[in-house]
């Protein structure tokens, strides 16, 4: 039996059929794909304002930044539309109306779930400073409606034309999966046909990483020379992350609904599990037991088992506390398994997109069951012991059954997805398997 025939039946039915996404390594899906299994990262310095010169993953221009009301707005409607018109329900073009999901879907059916984390900021930390500069109310001219938290589900419906149920999670780090979670309940329910699910983020604004800064979670260099080595997953020098900016939105369908419109999807969405970690606000439990119980409840939840996953996406933030018990309790959970199941760290890459990180993670998961290529994890040059899952140093290639994404926020948030091959899904022209290197 190969592994092909051996994936996991999804009891759901229901899969990606397209995807969109935005990072600091390219401004969609294929280009920052292809740069992921090229090992670049994104990582550069830029000039944020009242804190100067810092090291990020912008996932747009700064001039081009500087001149949009919201960026994590135009983010999301970037991805919403790369990934309508990658699964069909809407014509190649400019961002769409309110007309613009094509006739034969029914819009009732089409829902929105797309999350902020904390909302558009730059209008309002503008208009915050100029406030408090000149002591006067009247310079506070943002508009507040663009920064509520829930204003990119917004736009992404009106841009649709989507008439079903919206929604907008807010789940810290973990915003994205929790997204694409509920996206699949309402499929399952019977709500929808279509949910359009996701994250955006752009939060290179002074507050932000000012409250990063204190938490001490940001990554730290003697200078910004090579910012693309400073963040490090697994490693024994790790001391944080870099804020990065992107989006990523997937369409979650039916299975049977896509197959009447001769869509080939990227895979099943096969299920998952939310859950919470109550050791603390910032800092997860140390001990890795809970987390493991938790991972396989939602694999099992997924109708599969810890035997089918072949490879587990993972949050991985660099931090020192939050690698070792994440790493450990994925172990504890694949069992005999861990040291021949790859796993990769993406935000050494993309940076963390916060709030997005957890959609635009499980898109780049979709792509390596796509193309059963696992992209390395970049700066793991003295691995630290505590951490001893199979990261690759460069692009691995390897028949993939199943794949496990896991995102945990501050504040214990905690979710887990499980992606199977489908017998429908689009593959590339097949490629030869390599051996392991680790």
């Amino acid at each position: 039996m190969t592994c092909r025939d051996a994936a996991p039946r999804p009891r759901n039915g229901v899969v990606v059929a397209g995807m969109g996404l935005v990072t600091a390594l390219g401004a969609d899906r294929e280009s920052t794909w292809r740069a992921l299994l090229d090992g670049r990262s994104g990582a550069r310095v830029v000039d944020v304002d009242r804190l100067g010169p810092r090291a990020a993953f912008p996932a747009l221009d700064p001039l081009v930044r500087a001149r949009l009301p919201e960026p994590a707005h135009t983010l999301a409607a970037r991805a919403a539309t790369e990934a309508l018109v990658d699964a069909g329900l809407m014509n190649p073009g400019p961002a769409g109306t309110a007309n613009g999901l094509r006739d034969h879907v029914d819009p009732d059916r089409v829902g929105v779930i797309v999350g902020l984390s904390k909302g558009g900021l730059r209008g309002l930390t503008r208009s915050a400073a100029r406030t408090f500069e000149q002591r006067d109310l009247a310079p506070f001219d943002c508009d507040w409606t663009l920064s509520w938290p829930h204003a990119a589900a917004d736009f992404v419906a009106v841009m649709t034309g989507a008439t079903g149920p919206r929604s907008c999670p807010v789940a810290a780090c973990a915003t994205g999966l929790v997204a694409a979670l509920r996206g699949l309940e309402w499929i399952e329910r019977g709500v929808c046909d279509v949910v359009l699910v996701g994250a955006a983020d752009a939060s290179l604004e002074p507050p932000v990483l000012a409250a990063f800064d204190r938490m001490r979670v940001l990554a730290r260099g003697r200078n910004l020379d090579d910012p693309t080595c400073l963040v490090r997953p697994g490693d024994h020098t790790r001391n944080g992350f870099l804020v990065g900016e992107g989006a990523a939105i997937l369409v979650l369908e039916r299975a049977a609904h896509a197959q009447a419109r001769s869509i080939q999807p990227y895979c099943a969405f096969a299920g998952g599990a939310l859950g919470s970690d109550p050791h603390g606000v910032a800092d997860p439990d140390p001990d890795p037991r809970q987390l493991a119980r938790f991972l396989e409840r939602a694999v099992a939840q997924s109708g599969s088992d810890m035997n089918m996953i072949d490879h587990v996406n993972l949050h991985a933030t660099a931090t020192r506390a939050g690698d070792p018990p994440e790493c450990a309790a994925v172990r504890r959970a694949l069992g005999t398994r861990a040291d021949e199941t790859p796993c990769v760290a993406n935000k050494a890459q993309i940076g963390h997109l916060l709030g997005a990180a957890g959609a635009a993670e499980l898109a780049i998961a979709c792509l390596t069951l796509r193309d059963d290529a696992v992209p390395p994890t970049l700066n793991r040059d003295d691995p630290d012991p505590a951490c001893d899952l199979l990261f690759m140093r460069a692009t691995h290639r390897q028949p993939i059954r199943a794949a496990l994404k896991v995102s945990i926020g501050f504040g214990g948030h905690l979710a887990a997805a499980v992606l199977a091959q489908s017998e429908s899904a689009r593959r590339p022209a097949p490629c030869e398997r390599s051996e392991l290197e680790p």
